[in-house]
């Protein structure tokens, strides 16, 4: 939340009990699923062995689809990363990561079908506070590239 006023992006707060997984969430929160912006840490390898990690965002009613994130980063193949590797990216746990990367190993691509839907809830980095946003404002506030990584 700090980001977003820093960066004087209006957004709204919703305090919930704690929930991690997206449909519960969703539920909670008083939205549709399709507007929740579900996040997954994901570990790339590339042909010369090397790993990168991505951070998915895609609509909580898709699934993130590994091979076309891997695509997206010019990586032979794709696993979600190991939680600890994950909390250490993002300092959140599990179930409470949100859109944003504060850390350049963890570049942020956002599914494209995410694109038309008006305003996105994810989570706050805890499980009992999220956070509503418009769209075009979330995009335009992080760096990211767009890809079809959904399925």
């Amino acid at each position: 939340m700090d980001f977003l006023i820093a960066e004087k992006i209006n957004h709204r707060v919703m305090v919930h009990p704690p929930e991690g997984q997206t449909v519960a969430a969703s539920l909670l929160r008083g939205h549709s699923v399709e507007q929740a912006a579900k996040c997954m840490v994901v570990e790339v390898k590339h042909d010369n062995g090397e790993l990168s990690y991505a951070l998915a965002v895609v609509s909580g009613h898709r699934r993130v689809a590994l091979k076309k994130v891997a695509d997206c980063f010019r990586g032979v193949k794709a696993k979600l990363a190991p939680s600890h590797v994950a909390s250490q990216l993002t300092r959140c746990t599990m179930g409470a990561v949100p859109p944003i990367s504060f850390d350049d190993r963890l570049q942020v691509v956002v599914d494209r079908d995410l694109l038309p839907t008006p305003e996105i809830v994810f989570s706050a980095g805890r499980l009992d506070v999220s956070i509503g946003v418009d769209t075009g404002i979330y995009l335009n506030a992080i760096r990211h590239q767009i890809g079809s990584i959904s399925e």
